[in-house]
């Protein structure tokens, strides 16, 4: 009986083994950026029916906003961070004595809290995640922070 069942045992899994002409011709392919192109196409063309499109302003409307966003970086495969580091390029005073913040890379946070933070054009700030949704802005070279929101 056992040596009935090793053949028939390799017969069932040899599909397993089996090499795809399309995948082994993509892996040959040195590039990089070409190589995932060309398994990216395998992948379709093996798939029509996997709908690879950008949701739309209809199809994210009732969402809230974290399920929009999660939908749409999921879709784009965009890589989730939890911090940022920037160059202050200027520092605005608000009502209330809270502060608008303008960093290099074109984000203006305004703080929420009544912390004092002196921050100075040029200087280097750390933005982290915080809890329930939140942010903290932060000198890079001290540990004083301020609670801030992204307005743009």
């Amino acid at each position: 009986m056992k040596k009935f069942l090793l053949p028939l045992l390799l017969l069932t899994t040899q599909p397993a083994f089996a090499t795809d002409d399309g995948l082994t011709e993509c892996r040959q392919i040195e590039d990089v950026e070409e190589r995932v192109a060309c398994y990216d196409e395998y992948v379709d063309s093996r798939h029509p029916d996997r709908e690879s499109t950008v949701p739309d302003a209809q199809s994210l409307f009732g969402t809230d906003d974290a399920d929009a966003r999660r939908i749409v970086e999921t879709t784009l495969a965009v890589e989730q961070i939890d911090r940022i580091e920037a160059t202050v390029t200027g520092v605005m005073d608000s009502p209330g004595r809270k502060m608008l913040v303008v960093l290099d890379n074109g984000q203006t946070s305004r703080q929420l809290n009544n912390k004092r933070l002196q921050l100075e054009r040029g200087e280097g700030v750390i933005v982290r995640k915080a809890s329930l949704g939140s942010y903290l802005l932060e000198k890079e070279s001290g540990s004083r922070r301020v609670r801030v929101k992204r307005v743009n």
